[in-house]
């Protein structure tokens, strides 16, 4: 989907900040534009360095990687790079699945959320940083990740690519295993458990069910 929403709309519109970036963080706050909310990551009013040097390229790379991605079911349908520095991705009004308790999720929700982490690896990319209380969200019945700032193409590497996504990607499958222990044990496969059972092993803090 596409916005004609501009930095200067979103600024005029602003709503509520939600984070007021520190060094080389990022300002987040949501917008209001043609009846949609946005939240807005925006480095503009950071210094010279910490916009050319921090700011542009994490827009870009995030921008890029939202741009590959297109299309998959279970990302944001509507994002803009609003300038080199600032990004805009659609508010999605739902519930971080770290606000649900065990039994409270059902299998589907569990097989969503494989799916979408199947299919950015299908397509070469990893998340890296898929956590159930800030990027995993449920809404509407429907499973959405968002925040795709520390995303990788590793598929884009020459003769190991895919390999390389397989290894890297360790990190996401690891993330959905801990989804499976906590909403639906009897999901995972044993090549899962294994997986789990070596973590605990090499991790000072254990996996348990909370």
């Amino acid at each position: 989907m596409h916005t004609s929403l501009t930095y200067d709309e979103a600024i005029a519109n602003l709503e509520k900040v939600l984070i007021k970036g520190r060094f080389t963080k990022a300002d987040v706050f949501i917008t209001r534009f043609e009846g949609r909310r946005f939240v807005v990551k925006d480095y503009s009013q950071k210094g010279f360095w910490e916009r050319n040097l921090v700011g542009r390229i994490v827009i870009g790379r995030e921008s890029g990687a939202y741009k590959a991605l297109s299309g998959v079911e279970g990302l944001p349908p509507l994002v803009k790079r609003l300038s080199p520095y600032s990004l805009a991705v659609e508010y999605l009004e739902g519930k971080d699945l770290g606000g649900f308790e065990r039994g409270e999720l059902g299998p589907e929700v569990i097989h969503q959320f494989e799916r979408i982490v199947s299919e950015l690896h299908k397509r070469g990319w990893v998340h890296l940083d898929l956590h159930r209380r800030t990027n995993i969200l449920f809404v509407d019945g429907k499973v959405f990740v968002v925040d795709l700032a520390s995303a990788l193409h590793t598929g884009s590497i020459p003769l190991i690519g895919q390999c390389f996504t397989g290894l890297v990607g360790l990190a996401d499958r690891l993330s959905l295993i801990k989804m499976k222990k906590i909403f639906g044990p009897e999901l995972l496969t044993e090549r899962e458990r294994w997986w789990l059972k070596l973590r605990n092993i090499v991790m000072p803090t254990k996996w348990d069910d909370k």
